[in-house]
C-alpha cells in the first residue's frame, strides 16, 4: 500500500513538473513573440508622402476667374488621407471688387476633395483697408467661401485694436464678424499741426 502511495505521489509530482515546464515554455514563447511584434512596430516606417514638392503654387479657378492662389515652400501629398501638408503657406483670395485678402501661416493643410484650407502657427490675415487679423489657427471653407478662426485673435486697423474669441470673413458679402468677449481700444493718431509761414 505504501508503495502504491509513493507511486501516486511521484506521478502527481511528474505531472505538476511537466505542466510547469509546458507553462514556462508557453510564457517564454509569448514573450519572445510580443518582443518581436513590438520591435517590428517600432521600426515600421511613418507613412511616406506620395509626392513631395518644393515651392508649390496652385490657383483655384471658377468660370474663368481666379478664386485663390496658394503658395508654400514645401508640400507633402498623402494619397490615403487626400490631404497636402504645407510649410510656410501664403494664400491670396481674390475678391470680386478687385481687392485681395492675404492669409499666411507657418503650417497648413489643403484638403484635396473639399479644397478647404487650414493654417496653423503665427497665422495672419491681411484684409482690405489696412486691417490685420492675428491668431493661431484659421480655416477656409471653400464651399461657402468663408474664412474663420475659433482661437483668440486680435484685429488691428486704422485707429483701432479689437480682441475677440471668434472671427469670420464672408468673401461673398465682403464682410467680417468678430464675436466672443470682444474688447476694443481706440488708438488716436496725433493730427498734423498746421504751421502757417508769413
Amino acid at each position: 500500500m505504501a508503495l502504491s502511495h509513493r507511486i501516486a505521489k511521484a506521478a502527481i509530482l511528474m505531472v505538476a513538473l511537466g505542466l510547469t515546464v509546458v507553462l514556462g515554455v508557453g510564457i517564454w514563447r509569448g514573450k519572445v513573440q510580443q518582443d518581436r511584434l513590438e520591435s517590428a512596430a517600432a521600426t515600421e516606417p511613418v507613412p511616406e508622402a506620395a509626392m513631395r514638392l518644393a515651392d508649390m503654387e496652385y490657383t483655384e479657378m471658377q468660370q474663368g476667374r481666379r478664386i485663390w492662389t496658394l503658395k508654400a515652400s514645401e508640400a507633402r501629398y498623402f494619397q490615403e488621407e487626400q490631404k497636402t501638408e504645407l510649410t510656410a503657406v501664403r494664400v491670396t483670395f481674390f475678391l470680386e471688387n478687385g481687392e485681395e485678402v492675404l492669409l499666411e501661416g507657418e503650417e497648413g493643410i489643403l484638403f484635396a476633395g473639399s479644397k478647404n484650407i487650414e493654417l496653423r502657427k503665427a497665422v495672419q490675415a491681411i484684409l482690405p483697408d489696412g486691417y490685420v487679423v492675428t491668431t493661431d489657427r484659421a480655416f477656409y471653407d471653400h464651399a461657402v467661401r468663408t474664412l474663420s478662426s475659433e482661437t483668440a485673435l486680435e484685429l488691428a486697423g486704422p485707429d483701432i485694436l479689437l480682441k475677440g474669441a471668434r472671427w469670420r470673413y464672408l468673401f461673398l458679402e465682403e464682410m467680417g464678424v468678430l464675436e466672443g468677449g470682444v474688447t476694443a481700444k481706440v488708438v488716436l493718431l496725433p493730427s498734423p499741426t498746421n504751421s502757417v509761414s508769413q
